[in-house]
This record gives structure tokens, C-alpha cells and sequence, in this order.
């Protein structure tokens, strides 16, 4: 094993804000132990007691084909009572599942017990922390090697408080004078956003007193990154992107407050249709932020990662109620 993942897991323990005698629910979905058990140990190191629970894609995905399904109608029966008992929750993501090749009736059971256990996390407020990790069938999802993976996140994992504190505070200076956001792209394209009196949020990936005060509850590794949101019905203009979802060369034509045309070399009607498929405001600009990892230098196509590459935009579409508003 990589001998930055001992440093990793203390940044790990660190970030999360673990305390002596909390019970910590460490959810693993790489299937690789010795980061595992390096993050288990970081745990224990300062006194607390984790509580793995096993989730990688493959053993997920053998889950949802072959236990029975009134098991997986209850498989909440007994995570709800831990969920009750654990104090923070840390995320070792790696791959995703194939959700093409597993019966849909079984999975939709599983996920009713899921989202019950989704409801106690967040009526609790739980502090989460959500870790890309770099794994070697996540490395062939995003076409690389693992070698050349983990050599781009495993510093980027490792960043400090303190230097992505720098990076923070620098930028956030001129960004909280601002009443407009402008993103120019493409071949003439503008969009045009109104910032107002937004609050700026930052993402050191430190879940602090004063974070879980504001309600900032989950945070991310690698982390570096300011986001804000904007007022919802004053969105304007258009937004070129080389690719969204599977349609390339997009632009995405903004009135109101919301898209209201979408023009792509192809995949025009995929995206759209994939956009009409979510309910609530799929067509309004829910977050945009800018990535200010220092040891990150460009985008690999995995969101986690991506949201913090050192100087560049990020937005998201959707409903931002999360971050509490509309007030």
C-alpha cells in the first residue's frame, strides 16, 4: 500500500472532526481493506470506535441480485438502530455499480429501506464526509491507469487545512464583493447570474464547530473550493459546454431563471429528456462555485474530483435548498 495513505487517514479522522468516544460509521465502497483498515485505525488512534460497514459496487450488485427480497425490504431493521447510535459518517467512494445489470423490482425494494435510513442522517444532522478513492475498476471507469490515478488524488487527498485555508481566504476576499456572476464560453456565449446577498461557502474539507453551526454538515476529499448560490429567477443568457450527460458541444439557453432550450451537436433530446425526469427545478441553476486545490490540475469525469481542480467553475443544476434557500 501507498505509504501517503497513513497521513491520508489522519486527514481523514481530521477533517471529519472525530471525537474521543463518538461512534464513527465508516461506509466502504471500494472493497479495498488496507485503506479500510488504515482509516479504522486513524479512528482508534484518537480514542473513537468505528463501525465499518461493507458497500463496494461488486458485493452490491450481488446483493441486489441474489438475497431474497423480503431481506432487502428490511435491510434497515437493524443499520436504523446504529444509524441512531453513530455520531459521524465517512464515505471511501470508489466505483460505481452497474445498475444495468440488476433486477430493478429488488433494487427499488432495497432503496425504500435506504431512504428510511437517508431520513434518520438527516434528521440527525450528522457531520459526513465523502473520500474519493482511487480503485482500479474506478480507474478503468474513467479510462486511466491506477497508477496515474492514484498519483493525481493521493496529494490532493493530503492537502492541508491551513494551505487550502490560503487558497480559500484569497479568492473569497474579491468573490464577497461581487453582485454578479458572468461565465463567458464558448464562441460568444454569456451567462449571466445575480449573486445578491448570497452567502459564500468554502469547502477546506474541516467539519468545524462553526460549519455545523451554519449547516454545513458534509464536506469532501480531496476538498479546496468556494460555492455560493444565486437568485433563482434571475438567470440569463447561455452556457456553452463541451459535454453534458452524453450530448456534446451544448449550449444551454437561460430565461427567467431557467433553461429553456438546449441546442447540442448530439444528445440534445437525451438530455432533455434526462432533465424533465427529475422533478422539483431541474432547470435553474442550483450552486457555482470555483475549485481551489492546489494539487489538482484538470478534470478526470468523476464530480468529487472535478468540483475542486484548481481554477475551474463549477455549476450545478437543481433546487438549492440545501443551502438554505430560498430564505
Amino acid at each position: 500500500m501507498n505509504k501517503l495513505w497513513t497521513p491520508i487517514a489522519h486527514r481523514i479522522v481530521q477533517g471529519l472532526g472525530v471525537q474521543p468516544g463518538e461512534l464513527i460509521n465508516v461506509r466502504d465502497d471500494t472493497g479495498n481493506l488496507a485503506v479500510l483498515l488504515e482509516t479504522m485505525l486513524a479512528i482508534e488512534r484518537v480514542g473513537a470506535t468505528p463501525l465499518p460497514q461493507l458497500t463496494p459496487a461488486a458485493y452490491m450488485q450481488r446483493l441486489w441480485t441474489e438475497a431474497p427480497q423480503d431481506y432487502l425490504a428490511q435491510w434497515d431493521q437493524h443499520r436504523g438502530t446504529w444509524m441512531h447510535q453513530i455520531d459521524r459518517i465517512v464515505v471511501l467512494a470508489g466505483a460505481r455499480p452497474d445498475f444495468d445489470q440488476i433486477p430493478q423490482e429488488a433494487f427499488a425494494t432495497w432503496q425504500e429501506a435506504e431512504h428510511r435510513l437517508s431520513i434518520i442522517e438527516e434528521e440527525r444532522r450528522l457531520p459526513y464526509l465523502l473520500v474519493a478513492i482511487p480503485t482500479e475498476q474506478r480507474a478503468q471507469q474513467l479510462g486511466l491507469s491506477l497508477e496515474s490515478l492514484e498519483a493525481m488524488l493521493l496529494p490532493a487527498l493530503g492537502a492541508s487545512i491551513e494551505e487550502l485555508q490560503r487558497e480559500i481566504s484569497q479568492v473569497l476576499k474579491i468573490a464577497q464583493d461581487g453582485q454578479m456572476i458572468t461565465i463567458r464560453s464558448g464562441d460568444g456565449h454569456e451567462l449571466r447570474m445575480v449573486h445578491g446577498n448570497r452567502r459564500w461557502l468554502s469547502d477546506d474539507g474541516y467539519i468545524d464547530a462553526t460549519d455545523q453551526s451554519q449547516g454545513a454538515i458534509v464536506s469532501n476529499l480531496p476538498a479546496g473550493s468556494i460555492y455560493t448560490t444565486v437568485l433563482e429567477d434571475q438567470t440569463e443568457g447561455s452556457l456553452w459546454l463541451p459535454r453534458a450527460d452524453q450530448a456534446t458541444d451544448v449550449v444551454l439557453h437561460f430565461n427567467g431563471g431557467r433553461i429553456t432550450r438546449i441546442e447540442a451537436s448530439s444528445g440534445a433530446e437525451a438530455l432533455t429528456a434526462e432533465l424533465d425526469s427529475h422533478s422539483g427545478e431541474p432547470r435553474r441553476v442550483g450552486h457555482i462555485g470555483l475549485g481551489l486545490n492546489p494539487y489538482l490540475d484538470r478534470p478526470i469525469g468523476w464530480t468529487l474530483v472535478d468540483e475542486h481542480v484548481h481554477g475551474h467553475v463549477f455549476i450545478s443544476l437543481g433546487e438549492n435548498r440545501y443551502m438554505g434557500w430560498p430564505e
